[in-house]
């Protein structure tokens, strides 16, 4: 499938849940010039998991990354990038997948069912925005101490407490110091 073909799956798969999308093309090489291709969709937020579907239906994807941005408004932009044909030299075509996630309401279903992979990304989402995975067995932290205080996330603009987070996160490292830890 090329590029247009990935395009209009998705627009046959998602309808009027495709909310926009954009082809990108860059040319790069000096002898051999080779084209790259991207796909970025903007998407309703309840077709998520219909266009990750899609997206495993055209190739078995490679996950650049999942990410989420706190604008200072009522959502968080959540942006999915994935790669299909990834495996064929200067074949891979990146989809990248961006929609809002309303603050009242922060839950998606997880993809870890689909790609075991994405429990790592869905995990940092988890912690540092408070966006809940449905499905996701593991919820441990990641990145912040276990005791880190509940409904505290440090990438969220709305966030308050954070002279608390930050003495929280001192004494943690004081007491790993205190206990001889390593690397501390």
């Amino acid at each position: 499938m090329n590029v247009e073909q990935i395009l209009e799956k998705l627009k046959e798969s998602l309808g009027d849940a495709l909310l926009s999308y954009e082809i990108k093309e860059y040319t790069m090489g000096v002898r051999r010039k080779r084209t790259l291709y991207e796909i970025w969709a903007e998407i309703d937020k309840s077709a998520f998991r219909k266009a990750v579907e899609t997206i495993f239906d055209i190739d078995y994807p490679h996950l650049h990354f999942i990410t989420g941005e706190d604008t200072g408004g009522d959502v968080i932009k959540m942006i999915y990038s994935f790669g299909v044909y990834h495996g064929h030299p200067w074949g891979e075509i990146s989809i990248t997948l961006k929609f809002d996630l309303p603050k009242s309401e922060l839950i998606l279903p997880t993809i870890t069912d689909l790609m075991i992979g994405a429990e790592t990304n869905e995990r940092e989402i988890r912690e540092m925005l408070g966006v809940e995975f449905e499905g996701l067995k593991n919820k441990r932290h990641l990145f912040l101490p276990d005791d880190w205080p509940e409904g505290k996330y440090p990438w969220r603009r709305d966030e308050y407490g954070v002279d608390d987070m930050i003495k929280h996160t001192h004494k943690s490292v004081r007491e790993i110091r205190k206990k001889g830890g390593e690397n501390a």
